[in-house]
């Protein structure tokens, strides 16, 4: 059942069967279905073993408050969860037509150094998700000491977990998707500045490069301004300059409502780069693309339930996170605790013999 599981939380159900067919010395009799309900059994044993450890996990932490004096220059003492979520094509005639899995990668340290754990889960509830994150944060050594960062891309969603983590848990908005809202509109103020050198959006590359600039340094008021002139300029000469400047507008409104949406959210980023820490959600992006859509999405034309697809994951986070082995033979591995002979305890019987 754990190479089945382990095959079917790698590549398509039917291909698993197959492989198995073709390299065990078994008579090929499992075919996709059976592969899926291993996966999935195998999933909700996973699953079992971390609900039982968050409860606990979440015992500890329900009143915790973290004291400890300030270690300038420990890139260590900081504990990064960088979170994101994943779109996955629904099978459920009555539900919507995709459902989000929330995909996180935890660890501690900063840029270049180990990212830690994976995992993935099916509820957005914010407890679930809190419990989820405190147990692989105690797996990368997390005790309640230490600054806990959350990165993630503004959604609602994930905005969440900040206010249910232990105290001090600082919000950051993902730089990377900021500059990804940022580079289409540099390309079409190229453009339109190249065309027009001498109109009145002669200058309007090297406004845009000012907006980014403030972000990048934390003077996210003085971006705010400066956008609201820059679409002010913009819808003035909407007539003149044509379908550049109409796009140019509308992704300029839309990086507007990002910014006031998640003003609380943006920070220094060049000060928190030059200190060595993280400012992108780089491992969550890799962990979706390894993790989910790799099995799911990409290339995949396939439909899940939301059951199935949580229990498929917990089979494959396992897998990633090199534990699987571990913890499905974790009931026949309960080593004998080593304690002195004289301190064991006897049975009765033996004791009246």
């Amino acid at each position: 059942m754990e190479v089945t599981a382990r095959l079917g939380s790698m590549m398509p159900y039917r291909q698993a069967a197959k492989v198995l067919a073709d390299f065990l010395p078994v008579e090929p009799t499992e075919t996709h279905a059976t592969v899926r309900k291993r996966t999935i059994r195998i999933g909700e044993r996973l699953n079992d073993q971390i609900v039982r450890e968050t409860w606990r996990t979440r015992a500890q932490a329900d009143d915790r408050r973290q004291i400890e004096m300030q270690l300038p220059g420990d890139r260590r003492k900081e504990f990064v969860i960088s979170i994101d979520t994943a779109h996955v094509r629904s099978a459920e005639p009555n539900a919507a037509r995709n459902f989000e899995l929330v995909v996180a990668r935890c660890g501690c340290g900063g840029r270049g150094e180990p990212g830690g754990r994976y995992f993935v889960s099916g509820s957005t509830e914010q407890h679930a998700i809190r419990d989820r994150t405190l147990h692989a944060l105690e797996e990368v050594g997390y005790r309640g000491f230490g600054d806990v960062t959350v990165i993630s891309d503004g959604a609602e969603i994930l905005k969440r977990l900040p206010h249910a983590m232990p105290k001090p848990t600082n919000h950051i908005i993902d730089w990377f998707h900021i500059a990804m809202k940022i580079q289409p509109m540099q390309q079409i103020a190229d453009h339109i500045a190249r065309s027009q050198p001498e109109g009145a959006l002669s200058t309007i590359d090297t406004e845009i490069r000012a907006v980014k600039w403030r972000l990048w340094h934390g003077r996210v008021d003085y971006a705010i301004r400066g956008m609201e002139q820059l679409l002010a300029r913009l819808k003035e000469t909407q007539q003149e300059n044509g379908f550049s400047t109409v796009r140019l507008h509308s992704l300029g409104a839309q990086l507007l409502t990002y910014m006031r949406s998640n003003r609380s959210g943006m920070i220094n980023y060049g000060k928190r780069y030059r200190s060595g820490l993280r400012v992108a959600t780089t491992l969550a992006e890799s962990a979706v693309n390894s993790l989910v859509s790799k099995r799911m999405v990409k290339k995949q034309q396939m439909r899940w339930s939301r059951h199935g697809a949580h229990m498929l994951m917990q089979v494959r986070t396992a897998e990633v996170n090199g534990e699987l082995r571990d913890r499905l033979r974790a009931p026949f591995r309960q080593p004998e605790p080593n304690v002195p002979p004289i301190f064991k305890p006897k049975p009765p019987l033996l004791q009246v013999a």
